[in-house]
């Protein structure tokens, strides 16, 4: 698919069109990750960085227009200050280096070694989600992905207490209405792809979630 002809390039925000193949690029490149594949024990900033290394190989199989960078600062350019770390940048080629596709990643349904889980759901909203309504990523843009590492491999159990959270947390989310994780618009079929709708800015904003089963 040719993405010469459109507008956004013009408009200053990331093209619809290569949401839906950034999300079947990360979908394929974690079903054929390479061994040794992540285990339930691992941390969240080397699963990114090996999964991210990963992408790249597959991006170039699929020839993607866009570049895949990891842990990329953010610079709040009024305050002068580091506004945080993507973990997962995506820009397309010939793009400015503020039209991008961030993913921000984060482990959900923890097995400490006592065997107790935690869901970290709240973590995923206050800490992840979050920052894209305050305007530390994607300020200016009209969308960005979450990532969900579901470290026990139970995927629909992660979706659902993240589900919750988001309702719980809706005026914070800025969302008008209580409808927690939709089935996304971009991917309906599948199960562990979900969008939420916001007003950042008084702008819309989609936050696209992809959940993927570590276990």
């Amino acid at each position: 698919m040719s993405w010469a002809g459109d507008l956004s390039r013009w408009v200053g925000l990331f093209p619809d069109g290569l949401v839906p193949e950034i999300i079947d690029l990360v979908l394929d490149a974690w079903y054929a990750f390479p061994q040794p594949r992540p285990r339930p024990d691992d941390l969240e900033n080397p699963i990114t960085i090996r999964f991210c290394t990963h992408l790249r190989s597959h991006r170039t199989a699929r020839n993607l227009p866009v570049n895949i960078d990891t842990e990329c600062s953010e610079i709040d350019a009024r305050q002068g200050r580091l506004a945080g770390r993507i973990d997962i940048r995506l820009t397309r080629h010939g793009d400015y280096e503020d039209i991008y596709f961030a993913i921000e990643c984060k482990r959900l349904n923890v097995v400490s070694a006592n065997g107790k889980r935690s869901s970290l759901a709240r973590e995923y909203v206050d800490k992840g989600m979050m920052r894209f309504i305050e305007g530390k990523y994607a300020k200016g843009l009209d969308k960005g992905g979450m990532l969900g590492y579901v470290m026990d491999g139970k995927v629909t159990d992660a979706v659902n207490a993240v589900d919750i959270k988001v309702r719980e947390f809706r005026k914070e989310l800025r969302m008008h209405r209580a409808n927690g994780l939709l089935s996304s618009s971009v991917r309906p079929s599948e199960k562990g792809v979900k969008e939420t709708h916001h007003k950042v800015q008084a702008n819309p904003f989609v936050i696209h979630h992809i959940f993927m089963a570590v276990a």
